[in-house]
């Protein structure tokens, strides 16, 4: 039988050629005491889809998001327990942001399991704290875990669920999937059935760098083929203060409360807009929590931008870096005062890295000034073509200033140390402003560097501003005098 899709934003549609274990699964539901609603036996429906070839799930990686309050917890709980009674000696994993959301999200199944009709399957649940498990009489188990007693350790598992994947970090998510994906495929040649990875969640922030990019992608149209996804949530062209049109694409309005109790849910959050949408229509927040520098601090460190012929005298020293994913190219000044302190300015946002490398090279060669930028990530393509150039007698025709590996993460601590301690200013600029009040941090260990793809605007502006700066304390000996044309 095949059932009406629900209401999605996006997904994966099912193919009724195909048999399906989603029954299987809504009956363990039903044992389990709490039946599927609609929107999760579809999603069942579809994730356990087999392929005719081999017999066992068309799916290895199945990637869930959907609003507070529709019941994935259960879906979850479900599949778990499903999926534990596949075979013998099955591994069942639920990895959390912390142990202790892990450890309750599973007290509270452990409790489910043992009121219910399944309750007979199950051994004697283990509670102590670290040591959690709930063991099946075939051998198979269910572990709750916190994200970080898996990444890198290649636990073999069967089925695992990262949930809450919004507050995973790019590298922190990937670290996790590249240590597991090769201990799935030594399960599939042992067990004979496709282990499955669900990756669940509700749309995060502009910090939610692993999630943001996974749904990014799939919403463009990158689906792996062994991937099946589910989007749920309130489209961008509808109002999320709009309770009628919430409760419309909510997959769970009118089953686990009605619209009375949504309007408590929304007074509930107040002025927090952002947080309500986020909540309850599934909308990415992508507010900067907190700033890298506090708007007072911005605001109270201006200086009056420096026109090119009252230069003279001045060392000088350009900065540059790109936005992700190349779209734009900002270039910087940094200028060395008469009393120590060094002026910043915005000089130029171009589009894309094309017209940078003659801008770069007209600017050097116009003040005799060296280049700061970043030799990696999105600057590595525009750094190396601009120290591939070279003159008639084969000399760089850029001066790079000396940065290491290492250096580019003292940058921005530099530069907001030197704005708290009067040494650095910015000349006011609108779009530098625009940059600074919408970059985001990415932290690695106690260093940290703008996070391009964690912000919400342009980081180009305010990240070659603060190469400037750094390079102007680190700017390599003058070959000869200054020259102003």
């Amino acid at each position: 039988m095949t059932r009406e899709p629900p209401l999605m934003r996006a997904g994966t549609r099912r193919d009724p050629s195909r048999r399906t274990d989603g029954n299987v699964v809504a009956r363990t539901a039903e044992l389990l005491g709490k039946p599927l609603l609609p929107w999760q036996r579809y999603v069942a429906d579809v994730a356990g889809e087999l392929d005719d070839a081999t017999g066992t799930y068309r799916y290895d990686t199945i990637v869930l998001t959907t609003p507070r309050q529709c019941g994935k917890s259960t879906l979850i709980d479900t599949e778990d327990t499903r999926n534990a009674q596949l075979g013998r000696d099955r591994k069942i994993y639920y990895l959390a942001q912390t142990g202790k959301d892990a450890e309750q999200h599973f007290k509270e199944y452990v409790k489910q399991l043992m009121d219910s009709r399944l309750a007979p399957l199950a051994l004697k649940p283990r509670l102590s704290n670290g040591g959690m498990e709930q063991r099946f009489a075939n051998g198979s188990f269910i572990r709750p875990l916190a994200v970080t007693k898996v990444a890198g350790h290649g636990v073999q598992m069967d089925k695992f669920t990262l949930d809450e994947a919004f507050s995973l970090t790019e590298e922190a998510g990937y670290m996790i999937l590249d240590g597991l994906g090769p201990t799935m495929n030594t399960r599939l040649r042992f067990t004979g059935v496709q282990p499955q990875m669900w990756i669940t969640s509700t749309e995060g922030t502009a910090a939610s760098t692993f999630f943001n990019t996974l749904l990014d992608g799939l919403r463009a149209g990158d689906v792996p083929e062994r991937t099946a996804w589910f989007d749920f949530g309130l489209p961008d062209d509808e109002d999320p203060e709009d309770l009628k049109a919430v409760a419309r694409w909510h997959p769970a309005a009118g089953l686990l409360w009605d619209l009375r109790q949504l309007a408590d849910f929304r007074q509930q959050f107040g002025d927090n807009k952002a947080g309500w949408a986020r909540a309850f229509a599934n909308r990415r927040d992508v507010g900067i929590a907190e700033r890298i520098i506090s708007a007072d601090l911005w605001n109270a460190t201006t200086c009056w931008p420096i026109a090119p012929g009252d230069l003279a005298g001045r060392p000088v020293v350009f900065g540059a870096a790109v936005d992700v994913d190349a779209t734009h190219t900002a270039i910087s000044a940094g200028i060395l005062e008469h009393d120590g302190t060094v002026n910043v300015q915005l000089l130029k946002v171009l589009d894309g890295t094309g017209a940078a490398p003659n801008e770069i090279t007209r600017l050097c060669a116009t003040y005799d000034a060296p280049l700061c930028m970043d030799s990696r990530g999105p600057n590595g393509d525009l750094c190396d073509r601009l120290k591939a150039l070279a003159d008639i007698n084969g000399d760089p025709v850029v001066r790079f200033v000396d940065m290491q590996a290492g250096d580019f993460l003292s940058v921005g601590q530099a530069f907001v140390s030197g704005l708290e301690n009067g040494t650095v200013r910015h000349a006011a600029d609108t779009e530098l402003d625009a940059s600074a009040a919408n970059s985001a941090r990415a932290w690695s260990g106690d260093a940290w560097r703008i996070s391009r793809r964690g912000s919400t605007g342009k980081t180009s502006p305010l990240e070659s501003a603060m190469l400037a700066a750094w390079g102007v304390s680190h700017r390599p000996e003058p070959e000869g005098p200054l020259q102003i044309f």
